[in-house]
């Protein structure tokens, strides 16, 4: 699945999404948020991230965040040996595991499709922290 392809169901599966672009990387927000994505999509390294290697030609990153059930139900116990370079394999996040954040590197339609109920979850929680305030 490309980049391009995501980006674009991401931005139109939900009810008012806003997506930030102006940097290589892409951030989701739900509503008016616009501090916390509830999606990002990653293309490249950074002093604290470079876990992923996302130097690799045509690599990227799609992150989301989701409840700890969900979470603790995917990853039962991360072992210190993920590797965080596979593609197409779920992971949790090499650096914001802690907060709940899973991770898939050029993700297919296949796993994709797995992720879809996940990305549901990602929005409607940004969405219901956002409307508490």
């Amino acid at each position: 699945m490309s980049l391009e392809a995501l980006a674009a169901y991401i931005r139109d599966a939900f009810k008012d999404v806003h997506m930030d672009a102006r940097t290589p990387d892409v951030f989701f927000f739900a509503g008016d948020e616009r501090q916390h994505p509830f999606a990002t999509i990653v293309t490249r390294d950074t002093e604290l991230d470079h876990h992923s290697r996302l130097d690799r030609p045509g690599v990227f990153r799609l992150n989301l965040c989701v409840g700890k059930d969900s979470f603790q139900k995917l990853f039962p116990e991360p072992g210190p040996n993920v590797d965080f370079t596979a593609l197409d394999v779920l992971l949790p996040h090499p650096v914001h595991a802690r907060m709940f954040w899973l991770s898939v590197l050029n993700p297919s339609h296949e796993t994709f499709y797995v992720l879809r109920p996940y990305l549901r979850e990602a929005y409607d929680l940004q969405a219901l922290r956002t409307a508490r305030g």
